[in-house]
């Protein structure tokens, strides 16, 4: 077949080359088949790549210039635009260049409002009541600056709470320009530090020293332990355990209750952790699940869904997720519920406001997909992770 010659791995017509080459293509759609961008980006390069060499004469496989100029042309096009996707997917450019309206946020009424960020592939939640202020997580490292400016924004200058969920990158890259460039009263974060990976032990361990030196009052979690925050109360729900295979695990869950409406903050909290606060007959009942772990597989289970009940659930996802999330499956309980889908991917930042007794959102909800999802990559992996381990 003529159109193979093209291809690279396949060119040369040596076999070993060929194989290597067709793992590498099916494996590259096999995995992120979800994610556009990446796809592009893994399909693309090998083109961009040898076509480099082959014009700079340091590999030549008979094709004229012109032919060799134009692949090279194409496929560099399709790896950067690809490659803009994928950072749009994790960091969300939009956030980091759209000026905030404000107007929505600084009502002086009493109103709950509950911001979810659109910041990507991330997690960073505003909550603000009365002349109090809340932050839970901050976002990958590009993310600190877009959160300040749209805290600073809403006239947001100091928190009386941050709540440091687990030290995963795209939930503290961001706080050490937040810690650094407004005031925090409290701080609520495992300070024990129990994680054995060593590059989270690191860390978590920076940004506890961090906070230290700025003098900000630390507060551990405890499961059960509730705070009074102006007319609000924040209770810890999670974690219930320690050493925990998953990082995903340790998360810190929160559940925030004003009045008669609730919000469940779920973290990356994992089905592990899930059953954990079921057995302990934690109060997960919620009006509002912000749902764990970006909507992948390996949380949402239908027992937890159905411990919560939430007539409204939020994702915070990147636009064409990497990892393919929100899962498929996890949407699927979500629809089963009942639950009221809002995406930042589909609809960017998030705003929630409570009086007590109803809660109203700036956007309009999302319909869950109609059209049947045969594949999820992302699912596979994590079953292999879990597939042998039990709950006791």
């Amino acid at each position: 077949m003529a159109f193979l010659n093209l291809i690279p791995g396949f060119r040369s017509g040596i076999m070993w080359k060929s194989i290597i080459a067709l793992f590498y293509y099916v494996i590259s759609i096999y995995y992120f088949i979800h994610s556009i961008g990446m796809l592009l980006f893994l399909l693309s390069t090998p083109f961009s790549f040898f076509s480099f060499i082959d014009l700079m004469g340091w590999y030549q496989v008979g094709y004229s210039y012109s032919i060799t100029r134009n692949i090279f042309i194409i496929s560099t096009t399709f790896v950067t635009i690809s490659a803009i996707a994928v950072f749009h997917s994790f960091f969300n450019i939009k956030s980091l260049r759209k000026k905030v309206n404000s107007r929505i946020c600084k009502n002086p009424s009493n109103d709950l409002k509950v911001h979810f960020l659109s910041i990507g592939q991330a997690d960073s939640i505003l909550i603000q009541q009365g002349n109090k202020n809340l932050l839970i997580d901050g976002g990958y490292w590009v993310s600190g600056r877009p959160i300040l400016r749209y805290i600073k924004n809403i006239g947001v200058n100091k928190l009386d709470y941050l709540i440091v969920t687990h030290p995963h990158n795209d939930h503290i890259g961001g706080l050490p320009r937040i810690i650094n460039n407004i005031p925090i009263e409290n701080v609520i974060i495992n300070n024990k530090n129990p994680y054995k990976t060593r590059r989270y032990y690191k860390k978590h361990n920076q940004l506890l020293k961090m906070i230290n030196k700025r003098g900000i009052n630390l507060i551990h979690p405890v499961a059960g332990e509730t705070f009074k925050i102006g007319d609000f109360k924040l209770k810890i729900v999670a974690p219930n355990g320690g050493n925990y295979e998953r990082i995903n695990n340790y998360s810190i869950v929160i559940k925030l209750i004003y009045k008669n409406n609730s919000f469940l903050f779920a973290a990356d909290a994992e089905e592990y952790s899930e059953m954990e606060m079921l057995k302990h007959n934690r109060d997960i009942k919620a009006d509002v699940l912000k749902v764990g772990h970006h909507g992948s597989c390996t949380s949402s289970s239908e027992e937890f869904l159905r411990a919560v009940s939430p007539k409204y659930a939020v994702i915070s996802v990147g636009y064409n997720s990497f990892y393919g999330q929100p899962d498929k499956a996890v949407l699927d309980r979500l629809d089963n519920i009942g639950a009221t889908l809002y995406r930042t991917d589909k609809r960017g930042t998030i705003i929630a406001t409570s009086n007590g007794y109803n809660i109203k959102f700036n956007k309009k909800s999302c319909p869950y997909p109609k059209a049947k999802i045969f594949y999820t990559s992302i699912r596979l992996k994590y079953r292999l992770l879990h597939g042998n381990r039990s709950f006791n």
